[in-house]
């Protein structure tokens, strides 16, 4: 499809063309002051109706609304050309587009995990503005200069209940990317429309193709409609993909809208426990809160954990240990970083602890004192010779006499014992329980974390507030620089199941709708130590 003729602008100089498609051209300028390039889409003349005409200054003003948003392309103005054209100008993103780059290239998981937060983000602060995107597909995200993504082509965006009201418009989709319910005229689209079009996205990163392409087979939206509704999510077929993104991806495709993540920020926090999971360096999520104002995401989580949703194993707690063993803090397989930063920062082990020998232990006869569980060496007696009593017997203050050769064996011993001990130490003793999962009530904490200079087990109190939750906490032993790992959820018997979230503050506020409970559990975490949780405290939302 050929361009038309790209329009005089005041302030900038055409360059070329980018690109063309059903009702707008893109073009290349170069903006004179200050100088740089600029993309620019041009609505055509030909076809243009009052309700494309109103589709097109909707999605400027859609854009311009989001525009500081990293992973959305800036709108910079937007205005009618000389010859009647509406216009809009936009930050200038040099190809190739994530379509063309699939198709010519192989994406690593990592890079496919770090977009799909990037856009999860994007897709969540347009949703939380009554935004629903309605065409998310790899030829709407550019790439900058820099490799970070951003989303564009909101022209079938709609607020609210806007689109919904207008019954005379029809809705464009892009059959590949596009959900079930879009294809079948059940739906104009809402938040997890999007959610489906953005895994099918994600899919097509790792693949190559869209999910329900078949490579030689009639691939016209007429043959793609019927496995979309019919077929299941196919598996990418790539040995490097962990099962845990296999799950997720063919989740959020679910054919059944509600059996996908509820929201995009839900969606792009199972993609950062994979990330977590494969090792991979953490990618925040960006969202704006109500208010407008750049937030952390992840101090703010939803009332209802999805059931299939991937999960962070729960963080395990430190514990001190009796004089005389090996002590250390177990770690799990992978644990949350905190938000905030671009680091992850391991769970460590804490120094073991150690029991120092009431008196110098120079070599000689070995007594063990059983209470206080040290290992304790005397002083040879004077008058004897390499520890053996002249008579042969057993000495005077009722010590037994070791030859070097036994009193080796013994160390010996003894030094097997301690490794052993630690090794049970480390690894959990095979059956016990999980003791960051165990109820304070069931074990003294608060005295096991006094031990190792940790805080006490925090006391969670709710707070019902109009259409929210409020948690706050207080312990024992609190110090600058303590983080908190919450999970919350609507039953308070699944907590130990669901998702570990991370706040830096002693409070965290969870939307819910109105007589909707909300539970949660707290732990402290102090240089990759921990508590155990709370109890859960639960409310309430009026």
């Amino acid at each position: 499809m050929s361009p038309s003729t790209p329009p005089d602008i005041p302030g900038l100089v055409y360059v070329q063309p980018l690109g063309s498609g059903g009702y707008a051209d893109v073009y290349l300028y170069e903006q004179q002051m200050p100088r740089m390039p600029v993309a620019v889409k041009v609505l055509k003349a030909e076809g243009m109706t009052p309700s494309v005409r109103r589709q097109f200054i909707d999605e400027a003003d859609t854009m311009a609304q989001l525009a500081d948003h990293p992973y959305i392309v800036q709108v910079f103005r937007s205005d009618t050309s000389g010859d009647g054209r509406p216009y809009l100008v936009m930050k200038y993103y040099p190809p190739p587009n994530l379509a063309a780059r699939a198709r010519s290239e192989r994406f690593t998981v990592e890079e496919v995990l770090r977009t799909g937060i990037q856009l999860a983000s994007a897709v969540e602060t347009a949703h939380r503005a009554g935004v629903i995107h309605r065409d998310i597909k790899p030829a709407n995200v550019l790439v900058s200069q820099y490799g970070a993504p951003g989303l564009t082509d909101f022209g079938i965006a709609g607020r609210g209940r806007a689109l919904e009201e207008d019954t005379d418009d029809e809705v464009g989709v892009s059959v590949p990317w596009a959900p079930p319910e879009v294809l079948f005229g059940h739906s104009n689209g809402g938040p997890r429309s999007d959610i489906y079009s953005l895994s099918a996205t994600l899919w097509q990163l790792l693949v190559g193709r869209s999910p329900f392409e078949m490579p030689g087979g009639d691939n016209s939206a007429y043959a793609l409609m019927p496995r979309i509704r019919s077929t299941p999510v196919p598996s990418t077929g790539r040995a490097d993909v962990p099962a845990s993104l296999e799950r997720l991806l063919s989740q959020a495709m679910a054919k059944d809208e509600n059996a996908r993540p509820e929201t995009a920020l839900n969606l792009a926090r199972a993609l950062q426990e994979i990330e977590q999971e494969q090792r991979f360096a953490r990618t925040a999520i960006v969202v704006l809160d109500e208010q407008g104002h750049t937030t952390v995401a992840d101090q703010v989580r939803p009332a209802v954990d999805d059931a299939d949703q991937t999960r962070v194993r729960a963080p395990q707690a430190v514990h001190g240990q009796r004089a005389g063993t090996a002590t250390g803090s177990r770690m799990p397989s992978y644990a949350p970083a905190p938000l905030g930063g671009g680091t992850t920062i391991p769970a460590s082990s804490s120094p073991p602890v150690h029991t120092a020998p009431k008196e110098p232990a120079p070599v000689g006869r070995v007594a063990t004192d059983v209470e206080e569980g040290t290992v304790r060496v005397q002083r040879d007696r004077p008058g004897t010779a390499g520890g053996t009593d002249p008579a042969g017997g057993g000495s005077g203050d009722g010590s037994v006499t070791i030859s070097p050769v036994v009193l080796l064996g013994i160390i010996g011993l003894l030094v097997i014992g301690l490794v052993v001990g630690a090794i049970a130490v480390f690894h959990g003793g095979g059956d016990s329980p999980d003791p960051a999962l165990t109820s304070p009530s069931t074990r003294n904490a608060a005295t096991d974390g006094d031990q190792l200079g940790l805080p006490g087990v925090p006391v969670v109190k709710a707070r019902s507030g109009i259409g929210e939750v409020s948690f706050t906490w207080s312990y024992t032993g609190a110090a600058s620089g303590d983080t908190f790992r919450y999970k919350a959820g609507s039953d308070p018997s699944k907590l130990g199941d669901a998702t570990v979230a991370i706040s830096s503050k002693q409070m965290v506020t969870i939307k819910a709708p109105k007589g909707g409970l909300v539970c949660a559990m707290v732990l402290v975490n102090r240089s990759g130590s921990t508590t155990a949780y709370s109890d859960p405290a639960c409310e309430r939302a009026r």
